[in-house]
């Protein structure tokens, strides 16, 4: 009789472990809003209008200076000092162009219709906030182990037909990777961000740390550290108009 009772007892709790972990599990909604609350709040990302970036990349033992301008919805603007010379990619609204010396390119040379396409979404500083309204679709593909971090693994689906995949933090609900993936001039470009020290700027949360690998170049990565980071400066938009010859 005693038996019986512990064997009845013991199922009763092996069920009652897996209905509560299946109430347990969180759903895409769920994780997408504490993301966001994570990130500094849906109020303070629908007030997020520009921000200016200064940071030094690394790239076989060289360091870089970047400085990246963007305007919601508007522009991005980056330039990188390399030897003494300034690389400036621009995107402006759906248009770009670029000068790159080191290439001898020296004048405002547009850049080609589907590479605008594939950077347009640099112009959007506020992620998964408003996803739906952007145009975009998310899927919850599971769980997984990032480097002893349990995340949940989001993939999101950008407007202009590139996917990226989130992988968010259980714990603290920080993206801390970023796997997109992109086709360039018939070629599939697949990139993955790794992020990490985050910091509250202005209340808004960001990653002042990234290593960045990509396919277009296989076996080096890019070690990125924010210096300064400015939350809705004041932008003279001319900056992302084509100089004319």
């Amino acid at each position: 009789m005693l038996k019986k009772t512990y064997f009845k007892s013991l199922l009763l709790l092996i069920i009652s472990g897996i209905f509560s972990s299946a109430f347990a599990q969180k759903t895409l909604d769920e994780i997408v809003a504490l993301h966001l609350t994570a990130m500094g709040g849906k109020e303070k990302l629908s007030k997020l209008k520009s921000v200016k970036i200064t940071a030094e990349m690394e790239v076989m033992k060289m360091q870089i200076p970047v400085t990246t301008t963007i305007v919601q919805d508007r522009g991005f603007r980056s330039e990188t000092v390399v030897q003494g010379s300034t690389i400036t990619q621009v995107i402006d609204n759906d248009k770009g162009w670029s000068i790159n010396p080191m290439a001898g390119q020296t004048k405002a040379t547009p850049l080609p219709d589907e590479v605008v396409k594939s950077l347009s979404a640099e112009t959007d500083l506020t992620g998964l906030y408003n996803y739906k309204e952007k145009g975009q679709t998310l899927t919850l593909d599971g769980e997984d182990d990032l480097g002893g971090a349990k995340v949940y693994k989001v993939t999101q689906n950008l407007k202009n037909g590139s996917k990226r995949t989130n992988y968010i933090s259980q714990d603290t609900y920080y993206i801390l990777k970023v796997v997109a993936s992109v086709t360039v001039q018939g070629q599939q470009i697949e990139s993955k961000n790794t992020q990490s020290d985050f910091r509250r700027v202005d209340g808004i949360t960001y990653p002042f740390t990234s290593e960045v690998e990509t396919s277009a170049m296989p076996g080096a990565s890019m070690a990125m550290k924010i210096k300064t980071l400015e939350v809705n400066p004041k932008i003279d938009e001319a900056i992302f108009v084509m100089p004319k010859e």
